[in-house]
């Protein structure tokens, strides 16, 4: 998936997570923490900081399988997510999440469009790829990006709080 595809899939899924949080969960995100997750989702989930760190620029150099390799194992992207809870306090458990809405939603969007590495047989060198295997920049990829685009409007009024049309009853 191109950027801007990858882009659109950061935003909606972090912005469901918070839509989520703010009609049934316990978790107090207030209006900062919200746009802070948005700006950690969109700069985490393509370039230097995504698992496309792997495609080019100084840090590809070291980073063995080239394109969608290790960097795309979804293995790996859990291991790296929880190392990072080991290490935050908890006050920044939003930083992880938005990253995890990064990460994961690249790696789904990568799976939608091309595949991603069969798990951990990437490192005995298979460069087998499962996924869906819609075309980079094809009409249909064009679409999902639209209707991204498009759904975290409606979230972001949610995950802000906006007054809802509808009572809730969360048993």
């Amino acid at each position: 998936m191109n950027r801007l595809g990858h882009q659109a899939a950061a935003q909606a899924t972090w912005l469901g997570v918070c839509s989520y949080e703010q009609l049934i969960g316990r978790w107090d995100l207030g209006w900062q923490h919200v746009l802070a997750g948005c700006i950690v989702a969109s700069s985490m989930c393509a370039d230097d900081w995504s698992p496309d760190v792997d495609q080019g620029g100084w840090m590809a150099k070291f980073i063995p399988g080239g394109h969608r390799g290790i960097t795309h194992m979804p293995e790996l992207v859990a291991a790296a997510l929880f190392a990072l809870s080991l290490v935050m306090p908890p006050d920044l458990d939003w930083f992880l999440m938005a990253a995890a809405a990064a990460w994961g939603s690249h790696l789904a969007a990568d799976f939608l469009c091309g595949g991603v590495p069969w798990a951990a047989a990437t490192l005995g060198g298979n460069k087998k790829r499962i996924g869906f295997g819609v075309k980079t920049g094809g009409p249909i990829e064009k679409a999902i990006t639209t209707f991204l685009t498009v759904i975290s409007f409606p979230l972001a009024y949610i995950a802000l709080g906006g007054p809802m049309p509808f009572a809730l009853v969360v048993s």
